[in-house]
């Protein structure tokens, strides 16, 4: 089944278009809900369409001693984009990712980390996105995604 994606910024999914995304989303690492290997996030969407979740560090997921790793941190801001997307029915990949890393993001403290969509300029959504540990702005990200070329589940050629 193919997914029909809304390139309208204004415009909401439907519940089955966020579940059809889900589906297609479910082994990611960020926040696949059949990957127990990588960060299990979980976003919840407002009705202004930021998502947010919160998040717990371990050292799994550290660089140097007691910090988390600036990939990682990435991962969380991509993340949060993208479900800010899903929640207007597009399934979005990254184009460009700029990042500010404001202060260090320890391993011991959870995080909150937000994203929402800015703007909709010719198929390319504009981004934000933060994290934030201990009521602190740690890091931050402007963003450039475009709506994936095929968001067809893969099919079996049996």
């Amino acid at each position: 089944m193919a997914l029909t994606m809304s390139t309208m910024d204004t415009t909401a999914a439907t519940t089955t278009e966020k579940d059809a995304l889900e589906e297609l989303h479910r082994d990611c690492f960020a926040c696949g809900v059949c990957n127990h290997s990588g960060l299990n996030l979980h976003f919840d969407v407002g009705e202004d369409g930021v998502a947010t979740a919160a998040w717990q560090p371990s050292d799994a997921f550290r660089s140097y001693p007691d910090r988390v790793h600036g990939g990682v941190i990435a991962t969380l801001l991509d993340s949060a984009i993208v479900h800010a997307l899903f929640a207007r029915g597009v399934a979005g990949v990254t184009a460009e990712l700029t990042i500010r890393y404001l202060h260090s993001v320890n391993v011991t403290d959870p995080v909150d980390v937000t994203g929402w969509v800015e703007s909709n300029r010719h198929g390319v959504f504009l981004c934000c996105a933060e994290v934030h540990q201990a009521g602190l702005l740690a890091v931050r990200t402007s963003a450039k995604f475009m709506t994936m070329p095929d968001a067809s589940p893969p099919h079996s050629s049996a």
